[in-house]
Formats: C-alpha cells, structure tokens, sequence
C-alpha cells in the first residue's frame, strides 16, 4: 500500500493549562499483556509504517509489546498472502447484499449501544472484534484464530463494564487500522505525539485521504458478506465526519445518528482516551487534563463542523436521529421509529429482544452529568452549536 498518514484535526493548543501533568493511570477495567491490540491485525509493512512515521518513539516498558506485535504482524503477513491467494478473487466479486447501515455519532454518544440492538436482528450481520483485528486472513483463519482471541481477551472493556469478547459487535475502523487506512485511531498508538500533529480541516483531510478509506471500506465490507452474506450494520464515531464519502461509495446507505447530552459525553470521552492509550499505546501516557479536554473539543469539531451540509445530499430515508437520553427510556419506541424512517422492515420481531437485551445489561449504568460548574461552562462554549442541534441547550 502507499504511504499515508492519519486523518488530522484542529489543533490543539499548548501551554494553556494550569493542570500539571497527569501521572498515568489505570482504566477502570483490567487490560492484560497478552489481550490483543489494535495494531494486532496489521502486515508487517504496515507495522512497521505507523511505527515510523511516529519516529519510533516507544516507552522502553512497552518495547515487549511493540515485539511482540512484530512477531503477529509477520504472521499476520503470511496468513494475509494465504487469503489473497485462497479467497482474493471470490472477495473482489463479492457484491453487497444492500446498502450498509452505518450508526454515527461522537464518541461515548451511544452509538454502540444502538449497534448492539440493530444487531440482534437476525437479516443483519455486523462485523465482530474478531473480524475487525483480522481484516486481512479471517476468511483463512476465523476456524481455529477466534477461539484463540476469545481466550485473550479480557471479558469487558478498559472504559466502562460492557462485555468483550471475540463475537461482539465491533467498531469497522478497527480494521481500517490493519488495512492501513488513515483513521484517526492510530493517534492512540503514541498518545503523547496526538499533541504535535499538524492542523488539517476536515473537508480536506476526507478529500486527501478518501481513496484509501474507500479501498479499505470496501475490501471489509466484500470479506463480511462473504463470510455473512447479510445486510451489514456498522458502526464508527469517525463515519460522521464521512457521510458524503460513505453515501457516494454505497448508494442507498443508511445513517442513524445518535446524540447525548455533552455533560455526559465529554467526561466519558476523556476517560475513553485515558483508557485506550493506557492500553493499546506505545507510550505511557502523560498529559494535562487540559490538553485532553481540548484535544476532544478538536475532534467534536472534526466531526461536525461540516455535518449539516453532508446531511442535506441524503434522501429522508436515508438519516434519522435520535438522542441517548430517549433511547434509554424507551428503547422499543426509538427502534420502531428507526425503522420507520429508514425503510426497514422486520421490526416487530427485533421488540421483544431489545427487552430481554436490556434486561440482561441492567448492571451496566450509564455515565453520569459532571457537576463541575465550571467545567459544564467550558463545554458549553465549545459545544453550543452541537447543543443548539440537537436540543441540549438549557
């Protein structure tokens, strides 16, 4: 593949914080050593491509993880050569179903929690975290691999208490990661460097690099329905700031927008970074509260600064939106209301598991409002246009 480089955004800037750096700290849930990464599923070129263009700058306790991820990216290389000699002609012609469903929204939003409902609808298929950290070989090796990774994962994930395991619906640019694509998750392989990248908008940045998003998408996408041969549900924050892009590339898509109060979402998306680059990083994370809580502000931006004008080249049937806050009191209702405007059918037998699903997750409470005054002063600032959006000003 070429050389890319990940999708930038607005940048943040340096020197504003009165915080003092933060010492590392923990996720809430534990994330052992040998649980798989998100750089995990790569060929050894593109491996090693992320590792350079981030100057090779790993935390010396985290040089057995960056070789141990040489050793699975070899691997995963010759098990990637299998698959395009076994199975790369039939995944070329491989045609979808029908359009994909895509959910967006930002992070901590609960997007994922939608994607767990639509998927227990049994005409749709989604990708799993197995097929997301195996892009390249799971059509090779979903037979004896995924019992494997079931085993290495930890059970639920580092942010919050939601379950994780090897056939749980699972985040689409994940596998953009090994595919080599510019997504901006290769920013939590060396967290601290997330601070020295350059400025890009937007609109420019999806230009630049659409092509390789495009090549990446598709090639996912044709592996799943090979393997599923259903319509596909997929779900990334990241796709909101694509929608243009998406609907070009798959005529006919779908697009469920979920938002969330952002004294909820900025607490929450903070302590996901936290999480994630604890976990998944080449370095041990070292930054102020303040640098992070701006970084996030960059992305709400990123996202959304050109939504409204995406939005408005999809035909009604193509977007509905909903807020968390309604999803969560009455879940069923919202459903058939995402049925009915996207063209959906089949809801009537999705009902009854969406009541069960909830009844088996109640343990799992969501986030709460932060009650910093100040704090609520500052996102309200930098949110009011999202706010004003979608309903959330006071």
């Amino acid at each position: 593949m070429c050389s890319i480089e990940p999708e930038l955004l607005p940048p943040v800037k340096n020197g504003r914080s009165n915080h003092k750096e933060l010492m590392p700290t923990k996720p809430q849930n534990s994330y052992p050593p040998w649980a798989p990464r998100f750089w995990n599923g790569m060929r050894l070129q593109s491996y090693y491509r992320l590792l350079a263009e981030n100057q090779f700058q790993i935390h010396p306790l985290r040089i057995p993880m960056a070789v141990l991820g040489t050793g699975v990216c070899i691997i995963n290389s010759f098990f990637g050569c299998l698959q395009d000699v076994l199975y790369g002609r039939k995944i070329k012609k491989t045609k979808l179903i029908a359009p994909p469903i895509f959910i967006i929204g930002h992070w901590r939003s609960g997007t994922t929690l939608m994607h767990e409902l639509l998927t227990l609808d049994d005409q749709f298929s989604c990708p799993s975290t197995f097929d997301a950290f195996t892009p390249t070989h799971s059509a090779v090796t979903k037979w004896f691999l995924k019992p494997v990774l079931n085993a290495l994962l930890p059970g639920k994930r580092p942010m919050d208490g939601m379950s994780l395991d090897a056939h749980s619906p699972q985040e689409d640019d994940f596998a953009l990661i090994s595919l080599d694509a510019p997504t901006m998750y290769r920013k939590v392989a060396f967290p601290n460097r997330r601070f020295e990248l350059p400025a890009g908008d937007m609109q420019d940045n999806v230009r630049r690099y659409s092509r390789s998003i495009d090549r990446a998408m598709l090639y996912f996408l044709q592996v799943l329905t090979a393997n599923y041969r259903k319509r596909l549900i997929l779900k990334s924050p990241p796709h909101t700031a694509r929608i243009e892009q998406l609907a070009r590339q798959f005529p006919g898509a779908r697009f469920v927008h979920i938002s969330r109060h952002p004294f909820q979402i900025v607490p929450s998306t903070m302590k996901l970074w936290r999480a994630l680059d604890w976990t998944q990083g080449f370095q041990i994370p070292k930054y102020s509260d303040q640098q992070l809580m701006e970084y996030i502000f960059a992305e709400q931006t990123w996202l959304y600064q050109h939504y409204d004008e995406q939005v408005t080249g999809l035909e009604p049937n193509q977007l509905v939106e909903i807020r968390f806050e309604d999803l969560i009191a009455d879940p069923q209702a919202v459903t058939e209301r995402v049925y009915s405007e996207l063209d959906l059918k089949g809801c009537e037998t999705l009902l009854p598991k969406i009541a069960d699903y909830f009844e088996s997750t109640r343990s799992v409470k969501p986030s709460g409002n932060t009650k910093d005054a100040s704090f609520q002063q500052e996102i309200s600032t930098h949110w009011h246009g999202y706010m004003k959006r979608f309903g959330y000003e006071h």
